[in-house]
């Protein structure tokens, strides 16, 4: 790549940072009111500086999200339990034994690999940013030490486009690093003015770009890093100097959105829907803890000459007076405010955006009676979960599945996966989610499924021949899959025929061994019948 090519990049990530300056904007408005500890999307933090929470005088926003981020993490990317099983679309080959049994041990290294890493944290971050800005990056990077490494990517560093159809194909990341950690990385490949700068100032900040896009023009045949489909590009902005160029067979950028205008490459979140709602009830927080402070402490009515100014209304103080005037009392000032009727629109707002962030959804289980039978509270969590419909589907599309096959990717190249069996190879992976958000957009199929062996069941008893059309085995594999069940306790289709075999072998060595006595018996009850005859006619 020449010194054209890197200006023609450089020029084309400056016209969508400005082209994005709305966004970006809008973003740090977000920040402000919801997620102070990020509010330096277009202005600078000052050294030192931690947070800026000065706007807030309410914390209902900041405490929501960050409940609606744990309740997406718990609920659909839970660290203790497995929340995607692996597949392919060949129905026959996934009946196999050894199919089944390769799945779940890849399932199990991947998600090894997935708690072995930063995964969990990276995601926790990855729904807060979601829910404050609508859009977030995961990079998904090669480690030595964990094998895999996760990077989220803050939102004032990333602009991107996407392809005709919607999916973002090229990002560009700008991003800062000081000149220690950047010669610590690349070594003298980092450039000129990074070593220069690390001799002089090793700690002083340099911006840096990380451009990832398609490939135009690759040779297939060949395996190495520049005939990949995905280019990777690593820039020193300041000289344009080019740090290193390479490839990957999966874009590493998993760019997700809250949710979406088809004619906006940015998300839209809750927290854009309740920003009113954010200021108006910091507004009336506000003014309430003024209306509180001047009951307690009210400002006062003295006269006009009575006291010498100034008074002071702290305890123990004393205010002198002028002894010729003819009133020398002193009131409180009549502040007319209606604190129960402030605390109630405080209340109903701050309802309204915890309904926005769905903390009522997540907390529906602890909002269950006792009285309920688990069936009652499973279809209960199920219906609450369904409203989340939406935003499970994009979230799994847009990032789960890439960040899935990529992980897939890279330890298949470290030798970390087994190899798959013949019926298997050069099938295309699919990804079936089995957490509890997932389950539940399916626990629909359950129900209907129950409701229906109900029906058969009430046919059945008047005519029992129609039970001949219910395919029981094939039921309960669909359970299973919806269920998520792991393939190693469901049996496979020829033991079972095995099985099934043996017991009507077994059956009919039964019957006829009953037939057998049954006929010893009879011949025996026959013969003891014509001895008793014979005996009598001898009498006789």
């Amino acid at each position: 790549m020449g010194k054209k090519d890197i200006e023609k990049l450089c020029t084309r990530e400056q016209e969508l940072v400005d082209l994005n300056a709305p966004w970006k904007s809008l973003f740090q408005e977000l920040a402000e009111w919801v997620l102070p500890r990020k509010s330096y999307v277009t202005r600078t933090k000052s050294k030192g500086q931690k947070t800026d929470a000065t706007k807030l005088y309410d914390s209902t926003a900041p405490r929501g999200l960050k409940m609606m981020a744990a309740g997406f993490h718990s609920h659909l990317t839970n660290p203790v339990s497995k929340w995607f099983n692996l597949r392919i679309q060949n129905k026959d080959t996934m009946k196999e034994k050894e199919v089944q049994i390769w799945f779940k041990d890849v399932e199990d290294i991947i998600f090894a690999a997935l708690s072995n890493s930063n995964f969990d944290t990276t995601m926790q971050e990855f729904y807060v940013n979601s829910g404050c800005f609508g859009t977030s990056a995961i990079l998904t990077l090669e480690d030595v030490k964990e094998k895999i490494r996760f990077t989220e990517i803050p939102i004032d560093q990333i602009v991107f486009e996407e392809d005709a159809y919607g999916r973002v194909n090229r990002v560009y990341r700008t991003f800062p690093l000081t000149a220690q950690q950047a010669y610590d990385l690349w070594g003298d490949q980092a450039g000129e003015e990074v070593l220069k700068t690390y001799v002089k100032k090793p700690n002083e900040k340099m911006k840096f770009m990380h451009y990832v896009g398609p490939r135009d023009k690759r040779d297939p045949s060949k395996e190495d890093n520049l005939n990949m489909p995905w280019m990777s590009v690593w820039v020193e902005k300041s000289k344009r100097h080019l740090i290193g160029e390479g490839g990957y067979l999966s874009n590493p950028f998993a760019v997700g959105r809250f949710s979406k205008d088809t004619s906006d490459v940015f998300g839209y979140s809750p927290s854009m829907d309740i920003l009113p709602d954010v200021k108006l009830v910091n507004a009336m927080v506000k003014t309430l803890l003024r209306s509180a402070m001047k009951q307690a402490d009210p400002p006062l009515i003295a006269p006009r000459r009575g006291f010498i100014a100034p008074l002071n209304a702290n305890p123990s103080k004393i205010n002198y007076y002028d002894s010729k005037t003819k009133s020398d009392a002193i009131a409180a000032f009549p502040t007319g405010s209606n604190a129960n009727l402030t605390l109630e629109m405080i209340q109903e707002t701050q309802r309204n955006i915890e309904k926005a962030y769905f903390v009522p959804l997540f907390q529906a289980i602890s909002n269950i009676t006792k009285q309920m039978t688990i069936p009652e509270v499973q279809r209960r969590v199920s219906e609450n979960m369904v409203l989340l419909g939406p935003v499970v589907g994009r979230f799994t599309q847009e990032v789960m599945d890439p960040i899935i096959l990529r992980v897939f990717d890279l330890l298949f190249a470290q030798g970390e996966i087994p190899e798959p069996p013949l019926s298997v190879q050069d099938q295309e992976l699919e990804i079936v989610y089995i957490s509890a958000l997932a389950r539940a957009q399916k626990e629909s199929e359950v129900f209907s499924l129950q409701a229906f062996m109900q029906d058969l069941g009430s046919i059945g008893a008047i005519a029992p021949d129609v039970t001949d059309k219910f395919d029981a085995d094939e039921a309960l594999n669909q359970v299973a899959k919806i269920r998520g069940i792991t393939p190693e306790i469901i049996k496979s289709d020829s033991v079972v025929r095995k099985i099934r075999k043996l017991r009507a072998e077994a059956a009919i060595a039964d019957a006829e061994a009953q037939a057998r006595k049954q006929q010893v018996d009879t011949g025996a009850v026959a013969a003891a019948a014509a001895s008793d005859i014979a005996n009598a006619q001898k009498g006789k």
